[in-house]
């Protein structure tokens, strides 16, 4: 059993948090919350955290998160700290902080290194997008994060003539390549699943969005680049380029994630030749026109089409938001709603 966790907050604040992180990490064992509601004491509620406390598996130890310093949860769980051999109190509790700490106290049996995991990743949390653009120091930080990403050949707007474009294979060639991690249709792209989770569980270095529209515009590559993890490098690029990046033997070592809003861009390519086994779907949005095949996912008539067609080529096609959710067929949901249009043999 994994490191017992507590979060107290004024208010409902804890059971918000809790929801949101399992929306990102998936559900969790070993974690309760507690309110301090108006009326109500440090004597009570350290009485309540013991009740609480007691439905937990503390073998491990148990990290009791609070939302302000010196508050009144923040005593009454400074109070009880001292009651458990093994134990610590978090203020200033967010929601980069609780998703890094309940992913790492998976790896972890060590309440000191889960501590410092929190108050790194609580700290680092805390960002403001135009200071970043702005400040000086800041940008320098930025500044490095462009020149890797421009230098490696994935930027949108580098000089690359048109003859040399047109002479580019549009073909898989032989040769080392990269090794594909994930294949993941999500149309919110990299976001706090995908930052978080999934790119632990896959151990990717870089996360790939593959959208013609999406490679040509500045700021939203801007913008996705900013919300990847340390240590993990993204890129946009087209359906075209991301051919020649596969090409490239330059990148044989590396581990990538590709993302996609649609899976007609993914038909595209495997039928260009990239080994393409399975396809995870997150997400696509609804909107007129489209119709939901569960709570997360909705397809168009070219979806469909393009759905099909890998399922004939032999492709996976599985919905899951986060790892730890059950994976469920795309083509039995597609079926459910699409029959006669979808006919599987």
């Amino acid at each position: 059993m994994s490191i017992a966790v507590l979060m107290v907050t004024h208010g409902h604040a804890a059971e918000s948090l809790h929801k949101t992180a399992e929306m990102i990490v998936g559900a969790q064992e070993n974690l309760a919350c507690l309110a301090f509601l108006p009326g109500e004491n440090g004597e009570g509620l350290a009485s309540k955290m013991r009740e609480r406390i007691a439905t937990l598996d503390t073998s491990q130890g148990l990290l009791l998160f609070v939302d302000l310093w010196g508050g009144t949860p923040f005593n009454a769980a400074a109070t009880l700290s001292g009651e458990y051999a093994c134990s610590d109190v978090v203020a200033g509790v967010n929601v980069p902080m609780l998703v890094e700490t309940l992913m790492n106290r998976e790896d972890t049996g060590d309440l000191e290194q889960l501590v410092q995991t929190a108050l790194k990743s609580g700290s680092e949390g805390v960002r403001a997008l135009r200071t970043e653009q702005s400040d000086g120091a800041s940008a320098a930080g930025a500044a490095q994060a462009v020149s890797s990403y421009s230098t490696q050949g994935f930027d949108p707007g580098d000089p690359e003539i048109e003859a040399l474009r047109q002479a580019a294979s549009r073909k898989v060639t032989d040769g080392p390549h990269m090794t594909l991690g994930l294949l993941r249709i999500d149309d919110r792209l990299i976001h706090g699943q995908v930052a978080t989770r999934w790119v632990k569980e896959t151990g990717v270095t870089r996360i790939i969005v593959v959208n013609d529209r999406i490679a040509e515009d500045r700021m939203r590559t801007t913008m996705l680049k900013q919300a990847v993890p340390p240590g993990v490098v993204a890129h946009t690029v087209g359906v075209d380029k991301m051919v020649r990046v596969y090409n490239n033997p330059e990148y044989a070592d590396d581990k990538v994630m590709l993302l996609f809003t649609n899976p007609g861009d993914v038909r595209t390519l495997h039928t260009r030749g990239l080994p393409i086994e399975s396809v995870n779907i997150g997400g696509i949005a609804f909107k007129e026109g489209r119709t939901m095949l569960d709570m997360s996912v909705s397809v168009d008539q070219d979806d469909v089409e393009a759905f099909e067609a890998l399922d004939r080529e032999g492709v996976e096609l599985e919905v899951r938001k986060v790892t730890s959710d059950r994976k469920v067929k795309l083509m039995d949901l597609l079926g459910k709603k699409y029959y006669p249009t979808h006919r599987r043999q």
